[in-house]
Parts: C-alpha cells; structure tokens; sequence
C-alpha cells in the first residue's frame, strides 16, 4: 500500500475555521504540487479529503473524482485515520488531503512508532510505502514534496 499526506495550502486566517479558504498564494502552491503529483499517481488512487473548504480547494486543484470524509478532518486523531484508509493492508495508493498537527502525527508514528509529531508543511505532500517481502514489513518514505521546491 501507498499513503500519500497532502497537508492544505496555505489557507487564510478566518473564523469559523472550517470555512477558511486558500489564499492566492496557497492556489498556486496546490496548483504546483498537482502538477507534480499528477503524472506520478496510479489511475485508481484512491482520495480522500477533510470537509474543510481548505482541503476540498487543495484537492480541487488535483481533481474532482475525492471521497470528502470527517475521519480525516480538523479534530481527527492519527489512529481514525489510519483505520479510515486501514493501513496498512489495504491494496493500492490512497491520497489524504488533511491537516496539520494530525498528518505529522502520522509521520511519526510510521516512521519513529509514536505520536511526537513532524512539521508538515503548508501545500507539502509525504509519500509512504508500505512493503511486506521475505515476512519482513517495512515503510518507506519515498518522497517529501514542498511547494517550494517545486
């Protein structure tokens, strides 16, 4: 199984927090990173997307085809999540377009074993693999992705 964490673009400061929205700035940061993301996603990718209007704009600039669900929503625990997607015997890629501190949480945990959490940029992308050959299992971090760089 693939996991990919796209953390929101950058996104305005506003109340209710929900309804927060991209800034100019975070469109084109979503904008590039779907761009690289694009040619390198397999066509049954499986997306699924906070109901934030920030992570439904970030999604957006990727495509129209995403599973809006609150178990990966503002609020959400690492745990809700990985058990929405069912990391890791889940076959394929999935997508998650979600927030910050939970998707560094997640890093952590798949990556140290525990929740003290990564920084996971505004618009940034983190692409794990999870292997299983010889009955050894691994994760992979096969790329971190910001909009900077790209």
């Amino acid at each position: 199984m693939d996991l990919i964490l796209w953390r929101h673009a950058e996104a305005e400061d506003r109340i209710p927090d929900a309804a927060r929205a991209l800034t100019e700035k975070g469109l084109q940061q979503a904008q590039k990173v779907a761009q690289w993301l694009q040619p390198r996603l397999p066509q049954d990718v499986h997306i699924i997307v906070s109901p934030a209007r920030r992570t439904q704009q970030t999604a957006l600039a990727l495509t129209t085809r995403f599973e809006t669900s609150a178990q990966v929503g503002t609020g959400t625990t690492p745990y809700k999540v990985l058990n929405t997607i069912a990391w890791p015997e889940a076959e394929g890629t999935v997508l998650v377009v979600g927030h910050q501190p939970t998707l560094g949480k997640i890093a952590s945990l798949l990556l140290k074993g525990d929740e003290t959490g990564f920084s996971v940029r505004k618009g940034s992308i983190w692409w794990f693999s999870h292997k299983q050959k010889g009955g050894q299992e691994g994760i992979i971090l096969r790329a971190v992705i910001t909009p900077e760089i790209l």
